[in-house]
This record gives structure tokens, sequence and C-alpha cells, in this order.
């Protein structure tokens, strides 16, 4: 290998490195980053939860006051269809 070759990988490689190397405030930046995250999607599975509690309670009230019609229906001779 010539002299001149060998300076280019070298420089390569101090430039590879160079850039292989982080900063401390960065890796905090972004691990501060992925907790926040993690906090937002464990509040919205919450979320999500409270809100399919809500709509199976409100799909039993409708079912009840469904039946509760056709009852009503059936008394007073009313059709229903």
């Amino acid at each position: 290998m010539s002299c001149h070759v060998l300076r280019r990988v070298s420089a390569l490689a101090l430039l590879a490195f160079a850039a292989g190397c982080r900063s401390p405030a960065a890796d905090a930046a972004v691990a501060e980053q992925l907790a926040q995250m993690s906090d937002a999607i464990i509040r919205m599975q919450d979320q999500l939860a409270a809100n399919t509690t809500t709509l199976d309670s409100l799909v039993m009230v409708a079912a009840k006051q469904d039946t509760l019609i056709k009852r009503l229906a059936a008394v007073s001779g009313v059709p229903t269809p």
C-alpha cells in the first residue's frame, strides 16, 4: 500500500470513529423522550380501557331500552318491525 492510500484509509477511519461518538446529553434527551412516549402510551391504553367500559355499558342500556320498547309495543298491540 502506498502512503497516499494509507492516509486516506486512516482519514476515513478517523471520520467513522468521530461519527460514532455520541454525546451523553443527546443520549439523555433521547432517554427522556422515550420515557415520555411510554407514559403517553400508558395513558392512551388507560383511556381506551375506560372508553371500552363506557361503550359496553351504553350497549347494555340500549339493549334494555330496546327490549322495553318491544314489550310495550306488544302489550299495546302496536306492530313492530
